[in-house]
């Protein structure tokens, strides 16, 4: 999708990408930084719910990074996360990688989760 050199609208952008979601191989992180550059108003009731119903398969290093970084970004700029959403997510992908995963997998959600407590006790 080429917003950048004008070949593609916004909003056709950002429609595209929302109907990704069901996708396999549909990459959250990637719709929430074009949807957060390109227009916030329609990322503010997806955030939370895109980051939270991805976990479960994007629990790795540099996704929960990421996730904390667009959650972060979000909040500086005037867009509201729910962050009860987030965390819920948190802690069911948490709670199915209990059944099976070490801790070194787990480690970047417990980062994520706490990184969401902290901004959630900043606001």
């Amino acid at each position: 999708m080429s917003v950048d050199a004008d070949e593609v609208h916004e909003q056709e952008a950002i429609e595209f990408f929302e109907n990704q979601f069901d996708q396999p191989d549909f990459d959250p992180a990637q719709w929430l930084d074009i949807a957060l550059y390109y227009s916030p108003a329609v990322a503010r009731s997806n955030i939370a719910e895109v980051i939270a119903d991805n976990l479960d398969i994007s629990y790795g290093e540099d996704e929960c990074q990421q996730f904390a970084e667009t959650i972060e970004f979000a909040l500086n700029n005037g867009v509201p996360v729910d962050l009860d959403l987030v965390l819920d997510g948190c802690q069911r992908a948490i709670d199915d990688l209990d059944t099976w995963a070490d801790e070194e997998t787990k480690a970047p959600l417990l980062r994520l989760r706490e990184e969401v407590l902290r901004q959630q006790g900043e606001r």
